[in-house]
């Protein structure tokens, strides 16, 4: 175990990924995004094993382009962020619940989460004015947001906040992955027909095409869903964090 623990460290440092949702959440979509060029860098004989290998490593140029690869997995992810929830953050699910115009959750939970709210962060929801009640619930949940880092009742929020950002930023590459999908196919049956490839590879990057299409289709409501689940991990760990303060 001791002999690993050097390499590790290593790898974090060099790669600047130090914690669970900078590996999961924005590295981990640009690799798998590569992966969908497989199929045609096994049939010309390309070297796309080789520089996954590398960036997994995390050393030299591998890790510039690791780090490169995963601010361009968290920048797609905030564009599409943006395309679901053009208000963001007003509109995302954690902020709009607290809102009194909208009906997501009931009255009386709102009344529950005011006052634990008001006891955590002295921000006043209902005693707002209309005009400043969308800005009052957004410094309250960044407020929130901060206390919950180190409180040991928000592992479960950590949880859901990685695997929405893994979602998001995934999606977010949807273009780049299509793309990579249609090039790997094209490129298969071109060798196949100048017979030079084999059947089978053509067959797996067609499949893998068309998983491509369908993924794309139905992602965008996974977003929303663990948008969701984040915010219900929140409230949750609003409400034990209260119970503890007390």
């Amino acid at each position: 175990m001791a002999q690993n623990e050097p390499k590790d460290k290593s790898f974090l440092s060099i790669v600047n990924l130090s914690d669970a949702y900078e590996i999961k959440a924005r590295f981990l979509p640009s690799v798998i995004t590569l992966l969908f060029l497989l199929p045609a860098s096994t049939a010309y004989g390309g070297p796309l094993n080789n520089l996954i290998g590398v960036l997994l490593g995390g050393v030299g140029g591998g890790a510039v382009m690791a780090v490169f690869m995963s601010h361009l997995a968290s920048a797609a992810g905030n564009r599409l962020q943006r395309i679901l929830w053009p208000q963001w953050p007003l509109d995302s699910p954690t902020n709009l619940w607290l809102n009194p115009a909208d009906s997501t959750v009931s009255s009386q939970q709102k009344e529950t989460w005011y006052a634990a709210i008001k006891r955590l962060t002295g921000l006043d929801i209902p005693g707002a004015s209309q005009g400043e009640v969308e800005t009052v619930i957004n410094d309250a949940v960044t407020d929130l947001r901060y206390q919950f880092i180190k409180s040991e009742h928000a592992q479960r929020l950590q949880v859901h906040n990685t695997d929405y950002g893994f979602a998001r930023n995934f999606t977010g590459l949807k273009v780049v992955w299509i793309t990579f999908s249609l090039l790997s196919c094209i490129g298969c049956w071109a060798i196949y027909f100048n017979n030079n490839g084999h059947l089978q590879s053509c067959i797996i990057s067609t499949a893998i095409m068309v998983f491509a299409l369908l993924l794309a289709r139905f992602l965008p409501v996974y977003v929303r869903q663990k948008a969701d689940q984040y915010s219900k991990s929140f409230y949750r760990v609003l409400t034990e964090v209260d119970k503890a303060s007390r």
